[in-house]
């Protein structure tokens, strides 16, 4: 992304100095210095950065962050088909032995778009399984990655006993929700509009609720954090800054994470 669709206009921003952005799903990590003075610039104050395979885990770790960014280490459910029951094994003794330095687990889940047979799909519950209760042993939260596949993903994480878990880019019903709040556990939202979402946060309490971009999904930047800040507090009938703070200490406190001034590489 250039540098230049990354600026924005002063008065855009002036409200936002006293606020807290937090976004507490994405993967920037070959993010340039100058990009994250730029995120910082807009108050973008802290990043969960998600690992999704075992090149994308190694260079998280690799990453020597002064702060601001906090590591989640795990495989997607699209890659948990691509891998050998090897390979899982050794992500998940990588991350065993970094568990001091990573905050989450994830990015793990249940991915149906990408498993069509129920041998697919088998696979995936396997590897998911494996990681709930690494994050389980590990007592860190998990980062949930759910597409066609909700109700099964929920059905798993219930019967692990896991106690924290966040659905990233929530794209369930009103029903859903309710079901995701009552036993627990956080959802994050994208800053991309859709009604079903808007209906289905609507539903449940702000304490459920976090702010999210996915970058660099669908062409998102971590600063566009503020937009999902927006669309949560026009769903939950709040004002912007109010919301902020809510979705912002949420986060703090699904992650355990403290919050600092830079979000740039030492």
């Amino acid at each position: 992304m250039a540098l230049a669709q990354l600026s924005t206009k002063k008065e855009d921003t002036k409200y936002k100095q006293k606020l807290e952005f937090i976004d507490a799903h994405c993967h920037p990590d070959f993010l340039s210095d100058e990009e994250l003075d730029i995120a910082n610039g807009h108050g973008v104050t802290a990043l969960v950065v998600n690992g999704v395979d075992t090149k994308s885990n190694m260079s998280i770790i690799g990453e020597r962050w002064r702060s601001g960014v906090f590591a989640a280490l795990g495989i997607h459910p699209e890659n948990a088909l691509k891998m050998a029951d090897e390979e899982i094994d050794y992500n998940i003794s990588l991350i065993r032995a970094n568990a001091k330095g990573i905050s989450a687990i994830g990015e793990i889940g249940l991915d149906y778009k990408f498993a069509s047979s129920e041998k697919d799909r088998e696979r995936q519950k396997e590897t998911f399984k494996k990681f709930v209760n690494l994050a389980i042993e590990l007592d860190k939260p998990a980062s949930v990655h759910s597409r066609d596949a909700l109700d099964d993903a929920l059905e798993i994480l219930g019967s692990s006993g896991i106690k924290k878990a966040h659905i990233h880019f929530f794209e369930g019903d009103g029903a859903q929700a309710e079901r995701v709040a009552k036993m627990g556990f956080m959802v994050s939202v994208p800053p991309m509009h859709s009604a079903k979402r808007m209906a289905a946060i609507e539903s449940i309490p702000i304490s459920n609720i976090m702010a999210e971009t996915d970058s660099p999904t669908a062409g998102m930047h971590v600063y566009d954090i503020d937009k999902s800040i927006m669309l949560i507090a026009k769903a939950k009938g709040m004002d912007f800054e109010s919301c902020a703070v809510a979705v912002a200490d949420n986060t703090k406190r699904f992650f355990n994470i403290g919050v600092h001034n830079l979000i740039r590489r030492i």
